[in-house]
């Protein structure tokens, strides 16, 4: 099948999909985020959402930044927090409870854009302090902190060789690291059978679940799930759309989606978002994102997503600092 069949197929199956509901949850506005950025990969910590970094804009330019900001929902407000040590986009914060960690990314400037980092930082009373390194640099993966206390990074994508500075230095891996706070140790585990970038995922039951994404040639659908009992990897249903560059919460116990691009064979943004059944092996749909997006962030808080930044064009235009809220 070409690629042109498969997202017609997928496109098929997803209006299929919507035709089934995910149940009650409504969209609405929250205080927009301080900065407009994208490619940005927040986390709720202490009951707060923690964002940091990405690829900001102001009067319409880019720019790296190292920002951080935090958001109380009881007030419906931001506060800035201590700036990360180096402008990064692209880096993946975790919460373990205990801890805050920004982990990878990408910094650099008019000669290495794409420069990857194996730096972590832990959030402390003194600012953002380095920690243990990554095994490796990394970026545009799947970062979460499990059930049995391990900081999980998987896929994303690599420098292939020695260069580190452009888009075409990095390539797609299958590599899947965990790290023990308690020792600052990475191990490595069953790696993920595909490699993509720009995935997302999260915790079922106990289970890593990895959906979406893209390589260098097409975005993807495809969805795996790890059991750490076993250590190993199965396939499980596809997203109904082949997403990328998407933003994943889990809530009430189930992975819930949303926005993206789409490059080829139209680019176009994404408003669908999708929650995933682990019993039953399906996707519901819910209720498209008011503002389609991609590069966006998406955080649990209560019984809410909050779902921040993100870019209404695909590439680096349309940086935005909407703020929306799904209410579950």
């Amino acid at each position: 099948m070409d690629r042109r069949s498969f997202l017609a197929a997928g496109i098929a199956g997803a209006f299929a999909a919507r035709a089934a509901h995910a149940g009650p949850a409504t969209w609405q506005a929250a205080a927009p985020v301080p900065y407009a950025t994208q490619e940005v990969y927040p986390a709720a910590h202490h009951g707060r959402l923690y964002l940091a970094g990405g690829i900001a804009a102001r009067l319409g330019m880019p720019y790296f930044t190292g920002r951080c900001v935090s958001y109380d929902p009881a007030t419906d407000s931001w506060r800035d927090e201590a700036p990360l040590p180096e402008d990064l986009h692209h880096v993946a914060l975790v919460s373990t409870g205990a801890g805050l960690f920004a982990l990878g990314g990408f910094n650099g400037g008019y000669t290495h854009i794409w420069r990857m980092r194996d730096a972590v930082y832990q959030l402390t009373d003194e600012g953002w302090q380095p920690v243990a390194s990554l095994p490796k640099p990394l970026a545009e993966g799947v970062a979460t902190f499990g059930p049995t206390g391990l900081i999980h990074y998987v896929t994303g994508q690599s420098p292939r060789g020695e260069a580190n500075a452009e888009r075409s230095d990095h390539t797609e891996v299958s590599d899947h690291w965990c790290l023990d706070p308690r020792d600052g140790r990475w191990r490595a585990l069953a790696p993920i059978p595909t490699a993509r970038n720009s995935a997302t995922g999260g915790w079922q039951d106990g289970r890593l679940v990895i959906t979406g994404g893209r390589t260098a040639t097409a975005n993807m659908a495809v969805t795996e799930i790890y059991d750490p009992d076993a250590d190993r990897w199965h396939p499980a249903a596809p997203l109904p759309l082949p997403q990328a560059g998407t933003a994943g919460a889990v809530a009430n116990g189930q992975l819930h989606v949303f926005g993206g691009e789409i490059f080829a064979p139209e680019a176009r943004v994404f408003a669908e978002s999708w929650r995933y059944q682990l019993e039953q092996d399906t996707w519901l749909p819910l209720p498209d994102m008011p503002t389609p997006r991609h590069g966006v962030g998406a955080v649990t808080l209560g019984n809410q997503i909050h779902v921040v930044g993100g870019a209404t064009e695909v590439g680096g235009r349309g940086t935005s600092d909407r703020h929306e809220v799904l209410k579950l």
